[in-house]
């Protein structure tokens, strides 16, 4: 290997997409194609957005070009002009500054994936698991349910098919989908054994976690795999959850300092 050859960067863009007045699942099936298309890890889909997560590796002389890089057929694609989309060395992230002259992107951010993504990262975390936050927007006295369930498809189209038993028993609020698997999220009408009841989940093994007396979250599992999680009490970090980091499954590059 030449010695000048540079290391490959690990990037993470987030493309944010027109949400409107589309349903949920309308959404999910608006944009399950587009997902497909560019290769995409995961979409989300909550109360006032919809967003594709992509990552690549890049090879550039710096973080600044591989940023670029990544997200130069995305520009053109979307009709932004190359000078729109900007590089900020203090927070080394690259981002869109304006709208694009035609839709349905409204915003691109691009970000190293091995650091947490500053408020990107608040609302989409690291995971590449459908595991990322999204927003409800409860009541206080509400509990949030999220339904982890995996299908058997391979691509986002095949996956929201898949899912349209799912979404039309819940009727979720906010979806987390990566290819073959999603997280519902959506407000419960009963307790766990009642919802797990409602939503058809059979036999299913109850669990509990509790990291103290406001923050308490119940788990029941069916069979297959799919789980069901109730969160009762104050989120200490968000009002909204589930942005339950405790247990989230965290993908750590390796190069990631210790």
């Amino acid at each position: 290997m030449a010695k000048d050859r540079k290391p490959p960067f690990m990037m993470r863009a987030m493309l944010r997409l027109e949400r409107g007045t589309a349903s949920t699942i309308e959404t999910l099936r608006r944009y399950a194609p587009l997902a497909d298309e560019l290769g995409a890890d995961g979409m989300d889909v909550d109360i006032e957005r919809a967003d594709l997560l992509l990552s690549g590796w890049r090879v550039a002389v710096n973080e600044e070009r591989a940023m670029h890089d990544l997200a130069s057929g995305l520009v053109r694609r979307f009709g932004w002009r190359e000078q729109d989309f900007v590089y900020s060395p203090n927070v080394r992230y690259a981002e869109t500054l304006v709208p694009p002259s035609g839709p349905p992107a409204t915003r691109l951010v691009v970000d190293r994936a091995s650091q947490e993504l500053g408020w990107e990262g608040a609302t989409h975390g690291t995971s590449l698991t459908p595991d990322r936050t999204l927003e409800i927007e409860p009541g206080e006295t509400e509990v949030v349910a999220r339904l982890f369930v995996a299908v058997p498809a391979a691509t986002f189209a095949g996956t929201v098919e898949a899912l349209e038993p799912w979404l039309a028993r819940v009727e979720p609020p906010a979806v987390g989908v990566d290819p073959g698997r999603a997280a519902l999220v959506f407000v419960a009408r009963g307790d766990l054994r009642a919802e797990a009841e409602r939503l058809g989940l059979g036999p299913v093994e109850i669990g509990r976690i509790e990291a103290d007396a406001d923050h308490v979250i119940e788990t029941a599992t069916a069979a297959d795999g799919t789980t069901l999680r109730l969160r009762g009490g104050t989120d200490p970090l968000s009002p909204y959850w589930p942005g339950i980091l405790e247990i989230r499954e965290m993908v750590i590059d390796p190069s990631y300092p210790d």
